[in-house]
């Protein structure tokens, strides 16, 4: 450490120039001995190469979206044939997306009675806060899961590795080895806050060919299901299907939120809000994000700090399926409104006191090159409605 030197009169002590340190978790991540993939977005997770991960008796690679090292945790894990990874243990929070295989996970509340589900391709579930599990391979193929996780703000505001990983308490309100903690419940009910779809459940089977219901609030045609309460937790998820020709107006919010591409394909634009709602035609494209994205891909909605804008594509011949993961504060995406009661923004545009900008209002360039694309996919053109929206 430099030795503090007090500045002249008519002098600053700072140099102007933030010097970020690294967090605790960054430090955790290169700690690990695997790759580091960091970007906007990746066309398919499974072009990366992974490496031997020790501590997890498997193969891994981190995954880090757009400076969201503070919100979202990523990280791919392969587990070859009839392998058992290491028992694991953490106080945040986790989810898994079965992108290849099948296998099974034994779960204990106390480390001595475990109960056991399957799980395969394109299956969703969540791991209870510092409960005790291990992930099987029970096939002869290889199994690839991602994980969205909580662990950057345990790891940073703890910044203790072993208090993270070993820590004996026991979340039993959460979790009490209750035997149908893992049937799945897919029974579709009302969320408090806005009165969309819902379902309270630890374990998708395949979240990618389950129905969705039907919400028309990002685009017509819309379905969406919330995610809200997977294992008793704060992190918060959805998933939401648009319809071939199809596309989501742009929204602008903060950063947090992770899309996984599960179905069919697309890209997204992202750029700050300060560009304005008409980069493109104001001459500021430069400032405009482009990630293209196929089953296996995923995008940061926004980078790790400010409010920006997002717009999500579907240019395949069939819906475009994406899982969303936010974040881990207690609220959700709505924890901002405890000030607005009653007050909604989802489908509402800016100048109706929302965060959307309506498909009259967006650049020009957005569905011209929309446009073009469909014709270059051979997809159907199905135009959004156009009504004041």
């Amino acid at each position: 450490m430099e030795k503090f030197n007090e500045p002249r009169a008519g002098e600053m002590a700072s140099t102007g120039v933030v010097a970020r340190q690294p967090f605790a978790y960054e430090l955790y991540m290169e700690s690990q001995g695997i790759p580091i993939y960091e970007g906007p977005g990746f066309h398919d997770v499974r072009e990366l190469e992974l490496s031997d991960w020790q501590r997890r008796g498997a193969r891994g690679a981190f995954l880090v979206l757009d400076q969201l090292t503070h919100l979202t945790g990523l990280y791919l894990l392969e587990i070859s044939s009839k392998l058992t990874c290491l028992t694991e243990k953490h106080i945040y929070e986790e989810k898994f997306f079965v992108l290849e295989g099948e296998g099974m996970t034994d779960v204990s509340a106390d480390g001595v009675s475990f109960q056991s589900f399957s799980w395969r391709k394109n299956s969703l579930f969540a791991i209870p806060i510092n409960a005790e599990y291990r992930l099987r391979n029970t096939s002869e193929r290889p199994a690839l899961l991602l994980s969205a996780n909580t662990a950057p703000p345990a790891i940073n505001i703890y910044n203790n590795l072993d208090f993270v990983f070993s820590n004996d308490f026991a979340f039993r309100e959460r979790f009490n080895n209750e035997q149908d903690y893992y049937v799945p419940r897919l029974e579709t009910i009302a969320t408090p806050e806005l009165g969309r779809a819902m379902w309270s459940t630890n374990l998708i089977p395949d979240v990618v060919s389950c129905e969705l219901p039907l919400d028309n609030v990002r685009s017509p045609g819309y379905r969406r299901i919330e995610l809200p309460k997977m294992a008793s937790g704060n992190f918060w998820g959805f998933v939401g299907e648009y319809l071939p020709g199809n596309y989501a107006k742009a929204h602008i919010h903060g950063a947090g939120a992770v899309l996984v591409c599960i179905k069919g394909k697309g890209y997204t634009y992202t750029w700050p809000g300060s560009a304005g709602t008409t980069p493109w035609k104001d001459g500021r494209q430069d400032e405009v994000e482009h990630i293209e994205y196929i089953p296996g891909g995923l995008v940061a909605a926004a980078p790790g700090a400010g409010d920006w804008f997002h717009q999500h594509f579907c240019v395949s011949k069939d819906p475009m399926r994406l899982l969303v993961f936010q974040g881990g504060l207690p609220g959700g995406p709505y924890r901002n409104f405890g000030g607005r009661r009653g007050k909604s923004i989802a489908g509402k545009n800016l100048e109706e006191g929302g965060n959307a900008i309506g498909y009259e209002s967006e650049d020009p360039f957005i569905r011209q090159e929309y446009d073009r694309r469909l014709v270059v996919e051979g997809a159907k053109v199905v135009l959004p409605d156009r009504e004041d929206s």
